[in-house]
């Protein structure tokens, strides 16, 4: 079975997290999909960056929420990048995304902006950590793949992401075992561990049966699975 190859934020040991120059070097580099978070300018744009301040990723200060796009893309995101509007990676970046909503105010607005692009809305995988917010991703994506993120994995929370109608699950390492990913497929969902960084895990993660990983070396991982695959064959 061919495991899903996600990037984490990109690229970032090569090229700035969460810029579109790091969500091409990974798709470059063999992802299958780019994870990706989303937030809300003080204008109400949609905006990709992990952190509710821009103080680690970029040369300014302050809150995500309080300053506006034209303020938030002046910042230099390291090398010159910018942070993206979520509209600017749509257009272009054509992989995958899975689209972690940091701030729940943008599950509305993300909706509102896929309505007019049905085949940006076909590719997205809107997810969160929030059982809440996921709740609300399914009620406005309701054929996207939904899913439920959490740092480690556990019966509660797959019987949560059952109970939620998520399509998918990504759990982290702690907790995660062979048996959890057969009932989560059982149940229909995807699954997902996080994060994959060395042949040693990635070897690991087959060893589950998930069907997907998140990564933050991709070339290293895409490269070790590709030679996997290939002496398989």
């Amino acid at each position: 079975m061919t495991l899903s190859v996600c990037a984490h934020r990109g690229s970032p040991s090569v090229l700035p997290e969460n810029t579109v120059g790091s969500f091409l070097q990974a798709v470059e580099e063999g992802a299958d999909e780019i994870e990706l978070d989303l937030r809300l300018s003080a204008d109400g744009r949609l905006v990709v960056m992990h952190d509710a301040t821009v103080d680690r990723t970029t040369d300014g200060t302050g809150a995500v929420a309080e300053l506006t796009l034209r303020q938030l893309q002046a910042l230099d995101a390291g090398g010159g990048a910018w942070i993206p509007s979520f509209e600017e990676v749509l257009d272009g970046v054509g992989a995958r995304l899975q689209v972690e909503i940091k701030a729940p105010e943008a599950a509305g607005p993300l909706a509102e902006l896929l309505r007019d692009r049905p085949d940006d809305l076909a590719r997205i995988s809107p997810c969160c950590f929030d059982p809440d917010v996921v709740a609300e991703l399914v009620r406005l994506f309701p054929d996207a793949p939904v899913g439920l993120i959490a740092s480690g994995g556990s019966a509660e929370s797959l019987d949560r992401a059952v109970e939620l109608g998520a399509s998918r699950v990504l759990f982290g390492w702690a907790g995660t075992d062979r048996a959890l990913v057969e009932k989560a497929q059982a149940h229909g969902l995807e699954f997902s561990v996080w994060l994959v960084n060395t042949p040693e895990q990635l070897r690991d993660a087959q060893a589950l049966g998930v069907d997907g990983f998140t990564t933050d070396e991709t070339a290293v991982i895409a490269a070790e699975l590709a030679r996997i695959e290939e002496a398989a064959s």
